[in-house]
């Protein structure tokens, strides 16, 4: 996953920010998009991602007009995420966060107002607190049905562990795995089995993210996630509706507010039932801007 040098990109502004850890710059396309998809090359994207010789990211969050199926929804900005490897997931919940943060800061929505944003997952509702420092959003149902979207070579009843851990397929747009355990693994061991999981064409073809979740005796979660395409990272909003999803789902919570407490810090996962939408709320933070020269 490491990235390719970026070809020269002079004056190329940006900005920094941070959800619950989650790291991305964002590169605002809204006003000279040409097409749908960003015109910064990929190979750049990938470079700024990197950690020694880069800005440093979980990705990069590139803002373009809604098409047109979202506008017919309300939405009139896109979020379009490219991953450190260079790969396009469907959807980022921190990194959505962190897209909303920008368009308030920047007075293109409006604060403690529903404003719908284009995803690759579907149009997402957001609401940015009125001091910017928090957003939640409607993320959508969860999916544990998930071969619907993200085909597995056998029935998804099948998937009931790995490697004897008891095991749930979930999707929030995109693909998970949550994994049921007593303790959460150390970082070298979710390294070594993180990569192991996402490249598993056999069980997953499109790839997936991994989630190993402890649910602690006072109700909250403690989570550990193995990005797709990013690897380990600090939070994932995504991974965090989608524990909860499978804990609800097997009977072992009911409904309400749950606080998953991930590496980056906690997010509140609020679930009804899993019939209906489930909503992410955490802090968010603009930690720089800058101009990349390559």
């Amino acid at each position: 996953m490491s990235a390719v040098v970026g070809e020269p990109v002079a004056g190329l502004s940006f900005v920094k920010l941070e959800a619950t850890g989650n790291d991305f710059v964002v590169v605002d396309e809204d006003g000279s998009a040409e097409g749908p998809e960003p015109a910064l090359p990929v190979s750049v994207r990938m470079a700024l991602c990197a950690r020694h010789t880069g800005v440093g990211a979980d990705g990069v969050l590139t803002i373009l007009p809604a098409r047109a199926d979202a506008v017919a929804a309300g939405a009139t900005f896109r979020m379009h995420i490219t991953n450190p490897d260079g790969s396009v997931p469907e959807m980022c919940g921190n990194g959505l966060r962190c897209v909303a943060r920008h368009l308030a800061e920047t007075r293109r929505i409006d604060v403690d107002s529903a404003v719908v944003i284009d995803t690759d997952a579907g149009p997402r509702t957001v609401v940015v607190g009125r001091d910017l420092g928090s957003v939640t959003i409607n993320m959508g149902r969860a999916d544990l049905d998930s071969q619907r979207q993200f085909p597995l070579r056998f029935d998804r009843s099948a998937l009931t562990d790995v490697d004897g851990v008891p095991a749930t397929s979930v999707s929030m747009g995109n693909p998970h795995v949550v994994l049921e355990v007593s303790s959460l693994p150390d970082r070298h061991t979710a390294a070594r089995l993180g990569p192991a999981l996402e490249f598993d064409r056999q069980r997953f073809p499109e790839r997936t993210n991994v989630e190993w979740v402890v649910d602690r005796a006072d109700g909250d979660l403690d989570v550990l996630v193995w990005e797709r395409g990013a690897g380990l990272t600090q939070a994932c909003g995504t991974g965090a509706c989608a524990v909860t999803a499978a804990l609800v789902h097997h009977g072992r919570r009911g409904a309400g507010t749950t606080v998953c407490h991930l590496p980056g810090g906690p997010l509140r996962i609020t679930v009804t039932t899993l019939a209906e939408p489930i909503f992410m709320e955490g802090p968010v933070r603009r930690v720089f801007a800058g101009v990349w020269s390559g």
